[in-house]
């Protein structure tokens, strides 16, 4: 297991489709996926990143992981501006 090195948190690499590498928390949530965009964000174990919902009414559609950028308290100091590297 890994550590964030801005918070300290746990995390872990999911790579991505497209061969990144993207950290995420570490803990698995249930999500729902429907027709209508949700307002979260999380990426599943295959790297997939996709818009649902994390608080709903019956069941979930699976589980995934929250990038750890939506939850550490120094996302900005490892974040790549365009223009530099990539």
């Amino acid at each position: 297991m890994a550590t964030c090195k801005s918070c300290g948190a746990p995390i872990v690499w999911v790579k991505t489709p497209a061969g990144k590498w993207l950290p995420c928390d570490e803990g698995l949530l249930a999500y729902k996926q429907d027709d209508e965009a949700g307002g979260d964000t999380v990426v599943t174990d295959d790297g997939e990143v996709i818009r649902c919902h994390l608080h709903f009414d019956g069941f979930a559609t699976g589980m995934a992981r929250m990038p750890h950028w939506a939850t550490c308290s120094e996302p900005d100091r490892f974040r790549r501006r365009a223009g530099y590297g990539s």
